[in-house]
């Protein structure tokens, strides 16, 4: 983790395929704001007041490309990275199985035993009316998975309704913090405020 004069910064990449709703998540987390219309990023990053029990510092997100035309600049955005953010979205099952065949074994290749967290997007479709029930992927299927590719945790949210948003957030800031308790840095869940 970084240290900038004195002040703490936590850096959390957040990848995945394209479209699966990065951009919109981390929008509406920053800024509560909804993006509706799809707009491919190439990288863009945001910067969040945070106080972690009497410290004080920022939490750092990338917004990275899905896409293969990217794969070298997306990679760059890896250095110094403390938590990644693995997305895929509940109603996209190509982009969960990429998180097996693309995504884990990318972040192994390039920052070997840096933490992440499994999260599925777009969740709020999961209550639409139109959408088919066997498109979804199964939150159960997705936590088996998140143990085997040995992913912190399985959390799901929402752009649309900002649900489950903070507990994603809470949960990366908490588990980069961890290895900081070597060095006697205490810290909790309950502990970690994000000022917005």
């Amino acid at each position: 983790m970084g240290q900038l004069s004195g002040d703490m910064e936590i850096k959390c990449v957040v990848v995945g395929d394209g479209g699966v709703g990065k951009t919109s998540m981390l929008l509406r987390y920053v800024n509560d704001d909804f993006l509706s219309e799809y707009m491919p990023t190439c990288f863009d990053s945001y910067s969040v007041p945070l106080d972690v029990g009497d410290r004080q510092g920022n939490l750092v997100l990338v917004d990275t490309a899905g896409q293969e035309t990217y794969d070298r600049l997306r990679t760059l955005s890896y250095y110094s990275t403390d938590i990644f953010i693995v997305c895929f979205s509940v109603v996209s099952v190509d982009s969960f199985i990429n998180v097996r065949s693309r995504w884990v074994p990318e972040l192994h290749a390039y920052r070997p035993g840096t933490p992440f967290l499994l999260v599925g997007t777009q969740g709020d479709l999961r209550q639409c009316p139109k959408a088919s029930s066997h498109t979804f992927v199964p939150a159960r299927k997705a936590k088996k998975l998140a143990r085997k590719v040995g992913a912190l945790d399985y959390l799901e949210c929402s752009a649309l309704t900002g649900n489950g948003l903070d507990r994603v957030f809470r949960q990366a800031v908490s588990h980069a913090l961890r290895p900081q308790k070597k060095r006697k840095l205490w810290t909790s869940f309950k502990n970690i405020f994000v000022k917005r």
